[in-house]
């Protein structure tokens, strides 16, 4: 096992026999700084000293290590079953994005009087593409947890947010017929996601070094897309940018996918 998983285990088996640290080391006869800082996560011990704790707790070294690496393993699987699951959704929310924006193209430049059916088909497509953005954007935070990147697991979660905030701005949209009252709305997100679109690349930068360069040409993709939906003016060039932006993104969790496929389970090491 690896830290801080060891230390979360052994204070729970400590405190499942009613021990205090003191009484643990009188048992073990482990110094009370040396545990202290086990269960803390600071260290991770010596195979001996493990095995001297667990003995002292009643446990058996070789179950208590097979049931951690069991849990380790479905951990492991929920996350590749989560990444494959974004790979899907964010091919479904790119080919969503794509027939919207054709849509949204349709809109502004004919008489916005679709019809109760085209409505229909736009206001079903834009939760799809909600939910299948909320689903791609579960895998980055999969990555977050994996390489430890909590600037990139923040703002997964406000863009999953945002996104659905959109979606509810553009299907209200179908029922304004002057065009005046939806340039402020749309000006704001255009500011809003543009901005968050730069902090999320440089999150995707700072995944380099596990993810290789991919997340370092999606990050600096997401940035450029940013910059140009903060001028507004620019927005349909952000647009058109965003569709390899997205695509680089998928190989991202692809390639997250076949990482953690090629994980084995951790164990304790002997130092």
């Amino acid at each position: 096992m690896q830290q801080p998983e060891l230390g979360i285990q052994l204070t729970a088996l400590r405190k499942g026999k009613n021990l205090t640290q003191e009484e643990l080391v009188e048992k073990s006869h482990v110094s009370v700084r040396t545990i202290q800082r086990i269960e803390a996560g600071e260290v991770l011990p010596r195979m001996s000293t493990v095995k001297i704790l667990l003995e002292a707790l009643g446990e058996d070294y070789e179950s208590f290590l097979t049931k951690q690496n069991m849990e380790i393993k479905n951990e492991l699987n929920t996350q590749r079953n989560t990444l494959m699951m974004a790979v899907v959704a964010g091919a479904v929310y790119l080919v969503c994005q794509i027939i919207l924006g054709a849509m949204d193209i349709s809109w502004f430049t004919d008489d916005r009087n679709w019809g109760f059916q085209t409505n229909a088909f736009f206001t079903g497509l834009t939760v799809l593409m909600v939910v299948s953005y909320i689903l791609f954007t579960r895998g980055f935070i999969v990555l977050s947890q994996v390489f430890e990147n909590s600037l990139l697991k923040a703002i997964a979660y406000i863009l999953m947010v945002a996104t659905a905030g959109l979606g509810i701005l553009d299907i209200v949209s179908l029922s304004v017929t002057d065009m005046e009252l939806l340039l402020l709305p749309y000006g704001a997100a255009a500011v809003l996601f543009g901005s968050l679109s730069i902090v999320f690349g440089v999150a995707l930068i700072r995944l380099q070094d596990g993810m290789g360069q991919l997340s370092r040409i999606a990050g600096i993709m997401e940035i450029v897309m940013g910059c140009l939906l903060i001028t507004v003016v620019l927005f349909f060039i952000a647009c058109v940018i965003m569709i390899p932006a997205v695509l680089i993104e998928i190989l991202v969790l692809w390639r997250g996918y076949e990482y953690l496929s090629r994980s084995t389970s951790p164990q304790v090491s002997s130092l």
